[in-house]
């Protein structure tokens, strides 16, 4: 017996459940308790239900007043059923794939969740059919070797767009599985807003909402681009706009690496996960370490990990706190980030980022000599 939250889940045959998705569940509930507080009537559908944990916590944890579980396996599927009846959850089960129950349905849902083993784009399209204004995406991608460029061919075959086997891919990764969501929406009349958007672990998950209207789609359009990163200098950015138009680095003239079509707008709303935080009184310590860390990050695209810059400028190693001061005392907007605990979101360029990392690593240099001169 595994017990979550309110949720005592058996795992009766070969279905799959994960407790180090724990943090994700956990924060989607919180979320899922955010949007739907206060609504006389809600539908939650999740897509991939496998032992029924995520469904099962909605039903019990986040006031949902429908929620729909599906399962195309047919083991989990008896798995599930059993689980919802011991935890006395009201819940409405289909033995079914995503494809066919959109295909067949009438319904359409508040909030959708699709946690699947793999990339989530083959189920994009189908649940957009049964997404309506307003309604929340919550999308998992476990796929990250292809998002973070390990398979560049699989990337493009698969999210159609072009990844960044780098120090940043994590966050290129995630821009590159926004923006499929982005572009398949388009084609529904959707506009997005990611909520929350979180890397951890495996897996790669954003909340994202769905606003219908041409203004809406307009807008989103406009945050589509390109990311660029110069191997030379360690210049980064992302371009807003249909086709790049940056091939040379402004820095140095160096060439310079390409990736997209992605999102390049922000990645979270802090008024959301205000909301969320508000509902914290059950959240486990490394959940609520998590939405804490991202309400800090600055939503500044693209992240420095400081190691790689040292590593790059051929010198030993210093640390990101000091290098974030450096960065502050010159009056740059400078936070850490979730994406890796050793990197810095900021405002400044390569070249500054460099220019204190150079500086601080030069006093210790210098503070070194002297004691050896002492001693």
């Amino acid at each position: 017996m595994y017990i979550e939250g309110r949720a005592r889940i058996g795992r009766y045959g070969n279905s799959f459940l994960n407790p180090h998705a724990k943090v994700s569940r956990d924060i989607s509930v919180a979320a899922a308790l955010s949007i739907l507080r206060g609504r006389k009537s809600s539908k939650l559908l999740d897509s991939t239900a496998a032992t029924g944990i995520r469904g099962i916590r909605y039903a019990l944890e986040a006031g949902a007043k429908e929620v729909t579980l599906l399962e195309i396996n047919e083991t989990a599927y008896k798995d599930a059923v059993r689980n919802v009846k011991s935890n006395n959850a009201d819940v409405t089960l289909f033995n079914e794939s995503i494809q066919g129950f959109a295909n067949r349905t009438s319904e359409h849902f508040d909030i959708i969740d699709l946690d699947p083993f793999g990339s989530a784009a083959p189920n994009i399209f189908d649940l957009l059919k049964v997404s309506r204004d307003g309604t929340y995406l919550f999308v998992t991608s476990t796929d990250t070797a292809v998002l973070c460029g390990a398979s560049a061919m699989a990337c493009k075959r698969i999210y159609d767009s072009v990844p960044m086997h780098n120090e940043f891919c994590k966050e290129v990764g995630m821009r590159i599985l926004i923006g499929y969501v982005a572009k398949t929406a388009f084609q529904f009349g959707f506009g997005i807003s990611p909520v929350l958007s979180l890397s951890y672990m495996h897996y790669m998950r954003s909340l994202i909402r769905l606003d219908h209207g041409v203004a809406n789609v307009h807008g989103s359009m406009s945050e589509m681009g390109y990311a660029h990163f110069c191997e030379s200098c360690m210049f980064r950015s992302c371009e807003k706009g249909y086709l790049p138009k940056l091939f040379r680095c402004p820095s140095c003239g160096g060439a310079m690496r390409t990736a997209g079509r992605m999102w390049c707008g922000n990645l979270k709303n802090n008024g959301f996960i205000d909301g969320m935080l508000g509902e914290n009184g059950w959240l486990s310590g490394e959940s609520l370490d998590a939405l804490e860390r991202i309400r800090k990050e600055a939503d500044l695209p693209l992240y420095y990990s400081i190691p790689h810059m040292t590593k790059k400028l051929a010198i030993g190693s210093v640390s990101p706190n000091e290098v974030s001061e450096c960065l502050k005392l010159k009056g740059w907007e400078v936070s850490g980030t979730h994406f890796e605990d050793s990197a810095l979101r900021t405002d400044a360029d390569s070249r500054t980022v460099a220019g204190c990392i150079k500086r601080i690593r030069g006093r210790m240099d210098k503070g070194r000599r002297g004691k050896l001169i002492i001693s």
